[in-house]
Protein backbone atom coordinates (compact mmCIF):
# COMPACT_ATOMS: atom_id res chain seq x y z
CA UNK A 1 0.00 0.00 0.00
CA UNK A 2 2.81 2.42 0.90
CA UNK A 3 4.67 1.61 -2.32
CA UNK A 4 1.53 2.34 -4.34
CA UNK A 5 1.08 5.71 -2.60
CA UNK A 6 4.74 6.62 -3.20
CA UNK A 7 4.44 5.64 -6.86
CA UNK A 8 1.26 7.73 -7.25
CA UNK A 9 2.86 10.77 -5.60
CA UNK A 10 5.97 10.39 -7.73
CA UNK A 11 3.87 10.18 -10.92
CA UNK A 12 1.88 13.26 -9.86
CA UNK A 13 5.09 15.19 -9.13
CA UNK A 14 6.53 14.30 -12.55
CA UNK A 15 3.35 15.40 -14.35
CA UNK A 16 3.28 18.64 -12.38
CA UNK A 17 6.97 19.33 -13.13
CA UNK A 18 6.47 18.76 -16.87
CA UNK A 19 3.49 21.14 -16.84
CA UNK A 20 5.64 23.83 -15.22
CA UNK A 21 8.38 23.29 -17.80
CA UNK A 22 5.92 23.69 -20.70
CA UNK A 23 4.61 26.94 -19.14
CA UNK A 24 8.17 28.28 -18.93
CA UNK A 25 8.74 27.35 -22.59
CA UNK A 26 5.58 29.23 -23.60
CA UNK A 27 6.77 32.34 -21.76
CA UNK A 28 10.16 32.08 -23.49
CA UNK A 29 8.46 32.07 -26.92
CA UNK A 30 6.38 35.15 -26.15
CA UNK A 31 7.68 38.32 -27.83
CA UNK A 32 9.34 40.73 -25.44
CA UNK A 33 8.24 44.36 -25.26
CA UNK A 34 4.78 43.81 -26.74
CA UNK A 35 3.10 46.20 -24.30
CA UNK A 36 5.70 48.90 -24.94
CA UNK A 37 5.25 48.62 -28.70
CA UNK A 38 1.46 48.67 -28.36
CA UNK A 39 1.71 51.84 -26.23
CA UNK A 40 3.99 53.47 -28.81
CA UNK A 41 1.55 52.63 -31.62
CA UNK A 42 -1.33 54.02 -29.58
CA UNK A 43 0.50 57.29 -28.84
CA UNK A 44 1.55 57.66 -32.49
CA UNK A 45 -2.06 57.16 -33.63
CA UNK A 46 -3.27 59.67 -31.02
CA UNK A 47 -0.72 62.25 -32.24
CA UNK A 48 -1.68 61.67 -35.89
CA UNK A 49 -5.37 62.18 -35.04
CA UNK A 50 -4.57 65.43 -33.17
CA UNK A 51 -2.54 66.76 -36.12
CA UNK A 52 -5.33 65.86 -38.55
CA UNK A 53 -7.94 67.57 -36.36
CA UNK A 54 -6.16 70.75 -35.19
CA UNK A 55 -3.06 71.01 -37.39
CA UNK A 56 -0.71 70.46 -34.47
CA UNK A 57 0.10 67.83 -31.86
CA UNK A 58 -1.52 68.42 -28.48
CA UNK A 59 1.01 68.63 -25.64
CA UNK A 60 -1.39 70.26 -23.17
CA UNK A 61 -4.32 69.08 -21.10
CA UNK A 62 -3.81 66.21 -18.71
CA UNK A 63 -0.44 65.22 -20.17
CA UNK A 64 2.62 65.31 -17.90
CA UNK A 65 6.23 65.23 -19.10
CA UNK A 66 9.61 64.81 -17.43
CA UNK A 67 12.62 66.82 -18.54
CA UNK A 68 16.13 65.31 -18.92
CA UNK A 69 16.74 65.85 -15.18
CA UNK A 70 13.57 63.93 -14.30
CA UNK A 71 11.53 66.94 -13.16
CA UNK A 72 7.82 66.62 -13.93
CA UNK A 73 6.01 69.50 -15.63
CA UNK A 74 2.82 70.19 -17.52
CA UNK A 75 2.43 72.10 -20.78
CA UNK A 76 -0.41 74.58 -21.29
CA UNK A 77 -1.62 74.74 -24.87
CA UNK A 78 -3.96 77.25 -26.54
CA UNK A 79 -4.59 76.02 -30.09
CA UNK A 80 -0.99 75.56 -31.32
CA UNK A 81 0.71 77.96 -28.86
CA UNK A 82 2.36 76.38 -25.81
CA UNK A 83 3.76 77.63 -22.54
CA UNK A 84 5.29 75.83 -19.59
CA UNK A 85 7.13 76.46 -16.33
CA UNK A 86 10.64 75.17 -15.89
CA UNK A 87 13.05 75.38 -12.99
CA UNK A 88 16.70 76.17 -13.53
CA UNK A 89 19.45 74.50 -11.51
CA UNK A 90 19.03 77.02 -8.67
CA UNK A 91 15.29 76.23 -8.41
CA UNK A 92 14.06 79.52 -9.91
CA UNK A 93 10.94 79.06 -12.04
CA UNK A 94 10.58 80.73 -15.42
CA UNK A 95 8.00 80.53 -18.20
CA UNK A 96 8.91 79.43 -21.71
CA UNK A 97 6.68 79.86 -24.74
CA UNK A 98 6.60 78.18 -28.10
CA UNK A 99 4.55 76.95 -31.00
CA UNK A 100 3.70 73.52 -32.36
CA UNK A 101 3.42 73.09 -36.14
CA UNK A 102 2.27 69.60 -37.02
CA UNK A 103 4.62 67.44 -34.99
CA UNK A 104 7.43 70.04 -34.87
CA UNK A 105 7.96 71.92 -31.61
CA UNK A 106 9.59 75.37 -31.60
CA UNK A 107 10.40 76.94 -28.22
CA UNK A 108 12.09 80.26 -27.41
CA UNK A 109 15.89 80.06 -27.54
CA UNK A 110 18.06 78.43 -26.26
CA UNK A 111 15.77 75.42 -26.94
CA UNK A 112 16.58 73.54 -30.15
CA UNK A 113 13.88 72.38 -32.53
CA UNK A 114 11.89 69.38 -31.33
CA UNK A 115 9.77 66.62 -32.81
CA UNK A 116 6.81 64.79 -31.21
CA UNK A 117 7.65 61.08 -31.35
CA UNK A 118 5.36 58.49 -29.73
CA UNK A 119 3.85 61.11 -27.41
CA UNK A 120 7.24 62.36 -26.18
CA UNK A 121 9.24 65.31 -27.53
CA UNK A 122 12.74 64.64 -28.88
CA UNK A 123 14.98 67.68 -29.40
CA UNK A 124 17.80 68.06 -31.92
CA UNK A 125 20.43 68.22 -29.16
CA UNK A 126 19.44 64.77 -27.86
CA UNK A 127 17.37 66.02 -24.92
CA UNK A 128 13.95 64.47 -24.54
CA UNK A 129 10.70 65.23 -22.75
CA UNK A 130 9.30 61.84 -21.80
CA UNK A 131 5.54 61.62 -21.49
CA UNK A 132 4.71 60.13 -18.11
CA UNK A 133 0.91 60.11 -18.24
Amino acid sequence: MARGLVAALLAFALVHASALASTAELEADRPKGARRRARQRSLAAETAAEVAKAGCANLGGEKWFSDPRGTLFQVKQDHCMISFLLKNQRGVEFTKRGIVKGTKVFVEPPFPEGQVVDGSVAFDNGARWERKW
